[in-house]
Order: C-alpha cells, then structure tokens, then sequence
C-alpha cells in the first residue's frame, strides 16, 4: 500500500509539474503575441515627421475631407496627408484641423518652395486609401505671419 502512495504522490507532483510548465510557456507566448501587436500599432499609430513642401491643399472639412498635398523636399515625390479631427481619441485629441487647414493654405500661397515639417500619425497605404494624418505644421516664421497691410497693398494704386 506504501508503495501505491508512492507511486500516486509522484505522479501526482509530476502533473502538477507539466501544468505549471505549460502556464509558464502559456504566460511567456502571450507575452511575446502582446509586445508584437503593441509593436504593429505603434508603427501604424505611432507619430512621425517628414520634411517637405506643401504645394496644395484641397477639401471642404464637410463633404470633402481637408487632405494637404505635399513634395518631399528635393525631390519630385508627392506625398498627401489627411487632416482630420481625432476627436477624444488618444493619444492626441486633435480638434484642430481647420486651423491646420488654413496654416497649409497659406504656406501654399506665401512660401510654396520653403520646407516645413509636418507632424503625423499613420501611414500612407494606396490600396487601402489610407493616409497619415496631420498633429501639427513647424515652417519658418515668414510664411506663418498674415501678410500686412503694407505688403498686401504694395501692388494696387490709391
């Protein structure tokens, strides 16, 4: 009978042995499936800068989506940026995205061959119509001022 408590006891630690081996590998793949989806999201969520030049912009805000067309610097290759409100949507909460609108707007007519540096999220996908969306607009401070008077007015006669 000594030898059946034996034989039982073993068998029972050894089972109990796998089973914590195997939550113990469970736990370590879970955590390796984790850190490579936190990883994709941040590629696709995660913020970015590009130097370029913004040659136009187009939409409405309402029916048609503000989008920022733009050169990368030096170069001949376009790049287009969505400008959309994020709403309370972390982690940017944007709501700005008709004051972002305006600011390319004006860059286009002020300075369209200055670079700028626009901040985003996102990436540019074509066949899924994807593009990144516009955080903020750094240019030099030339083409942010509203032109003055003076320099409006310079070409009319009074």
């Amino acid at each position: 009978m000594s030898q059946c408590m034996n034989q039982c006891a073993a068998t029972t630690f050894h089972r109990h042995g796998v089973e914590a081996l195997m939550k113990k590998k469970f736990i370590i793949s879970l955590g390796v499936v984790l850190a490579i989806v936190i990883a994709v999201l941040w590629l696709f969520w995660g913020s970015d800068t590009w130097n370029v030049q913004i040659s136009g912009v187009t939409g409405d805000g309402r029916n048609i989506q503000y989008r920022i067309e733009t050169v990368y610097s030096n170069t001949f290759e376009t790049m287009i940026f969505r400008n959309e409100d994020a709403g309370f949507a972390p982690p940017y909460f944007k709501f700005n995205s008709a004051d972002l609108q305006s600011l390319a707007s004006r860059i286009t007519r002020e300075c369209p061959q200055e670079p700028v540096t626009i901040h985003g999220y996102g990436m540019r996908i074509s066949f899924l119509d994807m593009f990144p969306n516009v955080i903020s607009i750094d240019a030099p401070e030339h083409c942010i001022d509203a032109p003055s008077k003076a320099g409006s007015t310079a070409g009319t006669q009074e």
